[in-house]
């Protein structure tokens, strides 16, 4: 879709924001992309002794508690002080995660570093999609929401060949910029109209012309002026609520309610059980393990850029395509790519000649990768965004981002025990079972809400 003078603001209000997810996903990529010079002595300034693979669990999972920390408090901020001087507010963990990073001599220094680069994280995967939700006309609203997810594999990418390139002290440093970067583009937004609108309906009006692309001095015309009206019926709603005691049982407990949190519950333990988010943390020690033809950094980058081309895919095709169709597109490649790699090392296992096939286990994984970032790590909290009752949205989405945090620090830390124990193989194969019942539960509950409002969307869930 193009860019035009009418969209262009809200482009680039999503493309600012997500400088944020950028650096975050680059935190999240860190530890793949400097494990194996963190192990090597002669390159890691840490002075409590070798690195192993307790430690490694230790120091990714450090993220996650991080996560469950900003999703609770930055996701409750951002209802007290607007999207975005929220959003400002997160550049500032980030920035203390690198230089945490380039100082850290210890174990847990990385652990502290690896805390607040996870604050950020909740706090962009919580805010970031209520701020481009908000902002967002209809027709974009996807196309703009798939640009996190976009910018966090654009973050991935960015630390592996920056890993592969420097030292980790210096690739920490320059990654610093990214946050300052934020801050300087971002300071002059408006907040979102919606937020707005229970405050100052005058600031409302300016922020829904600037994101429209209206001139300030011209008048909204009837489209426009029925969306701030529609917007000016949901926030008085919202003050007779606020003035009964603000949110009430019902609200969460009723037929509509009920359905988006078990339609975003199932989203969320699809994202996290269907194993491609997983072994992008561990990519590195998986290609290590896997004892691949090409270096474990090598095949790290070619798996990233191919996840970074399923996720433009996305983007271009999340409007014409309908994000249920791309979320059942992306876990059957998953599921595939998944049974192609646990069939390929079972019949290594078994003593079958596969030297001819030695490309097979990064093609199979690059599969998996590609399909996951085509619509399952992309379009889901798009999906739970669009379903949630406005209400409660925020609150509802702080939720599935709790529980997705508490799953990804359990997964996290248990993974490389589970490698050694079980082996690469078996955890596969378990993940693909756990593909095929996600699989049966999006044909059966997940809803198309391609092309419709969030008020039709609410109607027919």
């Amino acid at each position: 879709m193009g860019c035009s003078s009418s969209t262009r603001n809200q482009f680039f209000a999503a493309l600012s924001a997500n400088l944020l997810t950028l650096s975050y996903g680059a935190s999240f990529g860190w530890i793949s992309s400097s494990y194996l010079q963190l192990q090597d002595p002669q390159t890691s300034l840490l002075t409590s002794g070798p690195f192993t693979k307790d430690d490694l669990g230790w120091v990714t999972s450090s993220l996650s508690p991080g996560g469950l920390f900003g999703v609770l408090f930055f996701g409750w901020l951002a209802d007290k002080i607007g999207r975005k001087r929220c959003l400002l507010l997160m550049a500032v963990p980030i920035v203390l995660h690198w230089l945490l990073i380039a100082t850290a001599t210890n174990l847990i220094q990385l652990c502290v570093a690896r805390f607040l680069a996870g604050a950020a994280g909740g706090c962009g995967l919580t805010v970031i999609p209520v701020y481009i939700t908000e902002l967002a006309e209809d027709r974009l609203r996807s196309t703009l929401g798939t640009i996190s997810f976009l910018s966090f594999c654009s973050g991935l990418l960015l630390i592996n060949v920056l890993g592969y390139l420097f030292h980790y002290v210096t690739v920490a440093c320059i990654m610093i910029a990214l946050p300052l970067v934020f801050a300087t583009c971002f300071a002059f937004k408006p907040d979102t109209p919606q937020y707005l609108e229970q405050r100052n309906r005058r600031e409302a009006e300016k922020s829904l012309k600037y994101y429209r692309g209206i001139p300030s001095k011209e008048s909204l015309n009837e489209e426009l002026q029925l969306e701030l009206a529609r917007l000016c019926k949901s926030t008085q709603q919202m003050h007779v609520d606020s003035d009964n005691n603000s949110f009430s049982w019902s609200d969460f407990t009723h037929s509509k309610a009920r359905k988006a949190f078990f339609i975003g519950l199932g989203l969320v333990l699809t994202e996290q059980l269907n194993g491609s988010l997983i072994m992008l943390k561990y990519i590195t020690v998986i290609f290590k393990d896997a004892g691949s033809s090409l270096s474990p950094m090598a095949s790290a980058l070619i798996v990233i850029a191919i996840q970074l081309l399923g996720t433009y895919s996305a983007t271009l095709f999340v409007e014409r395509a309908g994000r249920k169709t791309l979320l059942l597109i992306s876990i059957s490649g998953i599921c595939l790519g998944e049974i192609s790699t646990a069939g390929f090392y079972y019949l290594v296992s078994f003593g079958f000649n596969m030297s001819m096939l030695s490309w097979f286990p990064i093609a199979a994984y690059s599969l998996m990768v590609f399909s996951g970032s085509f619509g399952v790590l992309t379009v889901g909290f798009v999906v739970i965004a669009e379903i949630t009752p406005p209400k409660i949205r925020s609150r509802i989405i702080r939720v599935h981002m709790f529980i997705d945090f508490a799953l990804d620090m359990s997964i996290a830390k248990v993974f490389p025990l589970m490698s050694d124990s079980m082996g690469i193989p078996a955890i596969v194969a378990m993940f693909a079972v756990f593909c095929f019942l996600f699989l049966v539960f999006m044909v059966v509950f997940v809803p198309e809400t391609k092309g419709k409002s969030i008020e039709a969307i609410q109607e027919n869930l």
